[in-house]
C-alpha cells in the first residue's frame, strides 16, 4: 500500500511539473567545445542535458559545436561561431498544435526534420538574415556569412 501511495504521489507531482513548463522546446544533446544559452538576460554555459525554452538563444564559440534535440525529435547541429534563436515551439499532437520557428542569426547549422516537419511542414518556419526556408520532411545545411 505504501508503494502504491508513493507511485500515485510521484505521478501527481510529475503531471504538475509537465504543465508548469509549457515553453520547453528541447535540450542540449551533445557539446564539443563551449556554447552558451542566452535566456532572459542571463548567460548560461551550455551543457549536455540542459533544457531549452522558447525565446532562448544558443551560441557557439570558435571550433565549438552543439547538438540540439527538440521535443518532436527534430535534430539541429549548430556549427562554430553560430547564433540560433528558438523563436517559437509548440508540440501537442493530441491538440493538433504544431509550430517551430527558428532564426539562424550567424554561423551554420544542419537540420533534420522531426514529427512536426512530417505532420505539419507548413508550421515549420526557419529564417536567416537573407531568406526563409520551407521545410517538407527534409534535411539541410545552412550557413550565414557575415
Amino acid at each position: 500500500m505504501h508503494l502504491f501511495m508513493l507511485l500515485v504521489l510521484s505521478f501527481i507531482l510529475h503531471t504538475g511539473t509537465a504543465h508548469a513548463e509549457p515553453d520547453v522546446a528541447g535540450f542540449i544533446k551533445t557539446t564539443e567545445g563551449s556554447g552558451q544559452i542566452l535566456r532572459a538576460g542571463d548567460v548560461i554555459a551550455a551543457g549536455i542535458g540542459d533544457v531549452l525554452y522558447v525565446s532562448d538563444t544558443v551560441t557557439t564559440s570558435d571550433q565549438s559545436t552543439l547538438g540540439i534535440m527538440l521535443e518532436d525529435d527534430t535534430v539541429i547541429s549548430l556549427g562554430p561561431n553560430s547564433r540560433l534563436e528558438l523563436s517559437d515551439f509548440a508540440f501537442a499532437p493530441q491538440e493538433e498544435k504544431f509550430s517551430i520557428a527558428i532564426r539562424l542569426l550567424k554561423g551554420s547549422f544542419a537540420y533534420m526534420s522531426g514529427v512536426i516537419g512530417r505532420l505539419a511542414p507548413e508550421k515549420v518556419h526557419i529564417e536567416t538574415p537573407d531568406a526563409v526556408i520551407a521545410v517538407h520532411g527534409t534535411r539541410f545545411l545552412v550557413r550565414v556569412v557575415e
